[in-house]
């Protein structure tokens, strides 16, 4: 993949992914399917139902806001799900029974949520999922490529290792789905290093600091490590931390994933290795311009035959290529 990022390449890279996938498949004629509702309304209500507070979903609730507060009528909203899925179903209720227009979406559990999603299908509304998708159709999904963008960093690290050594991987909590996409696509990309050991895979849920306190008791039992991947960037950092107090910085290769602006700013600092990144502030704006096309054109989600997939690029970043990230890109 090239080393050339810029605002152009990365946005045609977006339009082309986006043109057929991301259209949803609807037919209100279809039988047993509701009409379309209302052509036209006075106001709107739309409502994101984030995992947790964190720099990915601030950036993805940016960008939805900065397509929405164009139209004077739709009100919008930030809520937290506080990282469980019990608070998520409770928003996704009160949601459903105001009668909301659209929900964003980033499940804490892609099956636990799934009742709720079709709950909110059955009232017509239409729910986008963010990064993380659902077992349970919906409107549309709008994420980067987990699984191929894992393969690539696995396949850097593999070369930065000279093909041997002995890896960590510090992921997140079982039930999610991008979880396995972005280990197993990490041990694909491994594969054509058998001398590369994956020697520990704990979850580290993540977080920072829970991924410090990991780190440090995996290296306190194997002091042979070469090579760590964090599954977000938050997790990877959290191993730059421990490698810094260690004076293991430069020693140990570390990778993330979603490239937000500290995990930038350590690869330019020689810390981090590297990230898988994509601009998550563009994936909001994504997101939030599908809502208000099937919003304001009244049309139900129980029309849709088919889920809407927008799949964003994703660029692996090293020392070598951050600095092709501008300002205006980074999140």
């Amino acid at each position: 993949m090239s080393n050339q990022v810029t605002r152009r390449t990365f946005l045609k890279s977006a339009t082309v992914a986006a043109v057929a996938p991301v259209v949803p498949t609807f037919d209100v004629h279809q039988p047993g399917v509701r009409p379309a509702r209302a052509m036209a309304k006075d106001s709107y209500k739309m409502v994101f139902i984030q995992f947790m507070p964190h720099t990915v979903p601030a950036a993805w609730s940016k960008g939805i806001e900065d397509v929405l507060k164009v139209q004077a009528n739709v009100d919008y909203q930030l809520l937290d799900g506080q990282a469980k899925v019990d608070t998520q179903i409770t928003l996704m209720d009160t949601a459903i029974n105001q009668a909301v227009d659209a929900i964003f979406l980033q499940p804490v559990d892609s099956v636990a949520v799934g009742p709720s999603i079709k709950k909110a299908k059955d009232a017509g509304i239409p729910v986008i999922t963010l990064n993380i998708d659902s077992t349970e159709p919906h409107a549309a999904h709008v994420e980067m490529n987990h699984y191929y963008g894992a393969i690539d960093i696995g396949k850097k690290m593999g070369e930065m290792l000279g093909g041997k050594g002995n890896v960590v991987i510090l992921n997140a909590p079982p039930g999610i789905i991008i979880r396995d996409q972005r280990t197993n696509g990490f041990k694909d990309g491994l594969k054509n290093y058998p001398n590369i050991k994956i020697v520990a895979d704990q979850a580290a849920d993540w977080d920072r600091k829970k991924a410090q306190d990991v780190l440090s008791a995996l290296m306190a039992a194997n002091k042979d490590i070469q090579g760590v991947y964090g599954v977000n960037d938050s997790m990877a950092l959290g191993a730059v931390d421990v490698l810094k107090a260690a004076g293991q910085i430069g020693k140990v290769i570390v990778f993330g994933n979603d490239g937000e602006k500290d995990a930038l700013e350590s690869i330019a600092a020689g810390e981090l290795t590297g990230t898988q990144y994509t601009d998550v502030y563009q994936q909001g704006r994504f997101a939030a311009s599908i809502a208000t096309a099937l919003a304001t054109g009244g049309v139900s989600a129980q029309a849709f035959q088919n889920q809407g997939h927008l799949l964003m690029p994703y660029f692996i970043l090293t020392k070598e290529n951050v600095g092709q990230i501008q300002d205006n890109q980074r999140w």
